[in-house]
């Protein structure tokens, strides 16, 4: 779909006042924003409110549009700024909220048993991520999960290359010592039960 709609010409449209391109751009990117709102507040009605904080801003300010080179580091770099101005206001801290993790025994060898060990692996990883430092699981989640490269990871949290390598390398590092780990109880007939 990125490939579908020319962002460059989009821009164009939107600083000569086209309030159909900028919607169109709202449609197109609205639920990455809301992805990226919601690591930093994780709630839904002020992920709202900040998007619509975001994308007012980008209208207010949308002659300089067509000098962006990368729009989704500049989407991003807004929704951070945002989430973070929210933060202070409500002098709240970033948090990702878990659920409750409810590790069961398991037998061999039955399709719901290998279910319940994929489950008890997702919500263990979950944790084990959810535990990491938080500029470290910040990158982690913007190269995993956003599939931004290095570089634009480093351009969008103004940290060096190298400095977001080693982050996600001390992130990766960790996550499979958990995971390795947690194959190894499960050969011995432990179940995990704590994230260091």
């Amino acid at each position: 779909m990125k490939n579908a709609i020319n962002i460059s010409s989009l821009f164009e449209e939107i600083a000569n006042d086209d309030p159909r391109a900028f919607q169109l751009f709202f449609d197109f990117t609205y639920s990455k924003a809301y992805r990226y709102a919601n690591y930093f507040v994780n709630d839904p009605d002020a992920c709202k409110d900040i998007l619509s904080d975001v994308y007012a801003y980008i209208w207010k300010n949308r002659r300089k549009l067509p000098e962006v080179e990368n729009y989704e580091n500049y989407l991003f770099i807004c929704v951070r700024n945002q989430s973070l101005n929210h933060l202070k206001i409500v002098s709240r801290h970033q948090k990702i909220r878990l659920d409750d993790v409810n590790v069961q025994n398991m037998s061999d060898g039955s399709a719901s048993d290998r279910y319940l060990l994929d489950e008890e692996l997702k919500n263990i990883l979950e944790l084990a991520v959810n535990s990491l430092p938080s500029k470290c699981r910040l990158i982690f989640f913007l190269i995993r999960e956003e599939g931004m490269t290095y570089k634009d990871v480093a351009e969008v949290l103004s940290l060096s290359e190298r400095t977001v390598q080693g982050q996600l390398r001390i992130a990766s590092r960790r996550l499979g010592l958990i995971v390795k780990e947690y194959i190894g109880n499960l050969k011995t007939g432990k179940h995990y039960e704590k994230i260091g």
